[in-house]
């Protein structure tokens, strides 16, 4: 149970719980997330600090290509990091590649060279401008893992692993409406914190005293004795 001011975006909490865990030694093997907790970034680092596989749905491409569902997306340009260039869905290779800086995070820019973007025969489907060349924002090293879940997550597969998140809602619905999870009764982010913490003991109480006091309508396939003494009735 983690207690933030109402400030705290969720993003900013992944890895701080992932550590968390860490220290209790609760690390699980897979975190199943929703997009608020989720970027190519948290992906890495979950995997390479703890060993966990977080999932969870990447912000799609939200480019006009991949909006509009035609066109070249960015994912349509494979990347040779070594190399440091990039070739388009028609074989040219870009001619540069530099640092850029976009809101607070540090990306790749890719350019391809002029005179092969305003003589290729489809430019229509990769960029509007009409006289400047096709340029690419990547994430140095995130690049393939951005990518890789984009696709991974349209997928049937993918839709049934992530399936199982949906019980989370229920739970927090619970506490919401039957344990006023969302009104502090205290001041203080402690006290608080001590609110939040109780009211989740509270929550898995009265969901044991549920299970417990639930008849069981789970069919059990009669014994051979059971059998023989209901033929001989």
């Amino acid at each position: 149970m983690a207690t933030t001011h109402s400030t705290v975006q969720d993003v900013e909490m992944t890895a701080i719980i992932h550590d968390d865990l860490a220290k209790r030694e609760l690390l699980p093997r897979e975190h199943i997330v929703d997009s608020g907790y989720v970027t190519p970034a948290h992906i890495e680092r979950a995997a390479r600090v703890h060993g966990i596989t977080l999932l969870g749905p990447v912000v799609p491409d939200n480019s006009r290509q991949a909006t509009a569902g035609s066109g070249f997306s960015k994912s349509a340009f494979p990347v040779d990091w070594d190399r440091r260039q990039a070739t388009c869905p028609q074989g040219a290779v870009s001619r540069e590649w530099r640092p850029l800086r976009i809101s607070g995070h540090d990306y790749i820019q890719v350019k391809f060279a002029k005179a092969d973007c305003q003589a290729c025969p489809v430019r229509p489907q990769c960029t509007t401008s009409a006289t400047r060349p096709r340029a690419l924002a990547l994430l140095p090293t995130l690049h393939e893992i951005q990518k890789r879940n984009r696709l991974d997550q349209t997928t049937e597969e993918w839709q049934r692993r992530y399936a199982i998140r949906a019980g989370i809602e229920a739970t927090l619905s619970q506490n919401v409406r039957a344990h006023g999870l969302r009104r502090s009764r205290y001041r203080g982010l402690a006290k608080t914190h001590v609110q939040h913490v109780l009211t989740a003991l509270a929550c898995n109480v009265a969901r044991i005293a549920d299970w417990i006091n639930t008849p069981s309508t789970a069919h059990r396939r009669s014994s051979h004795f059971r059998a023989l003494c209901t033929a001989a009735t």
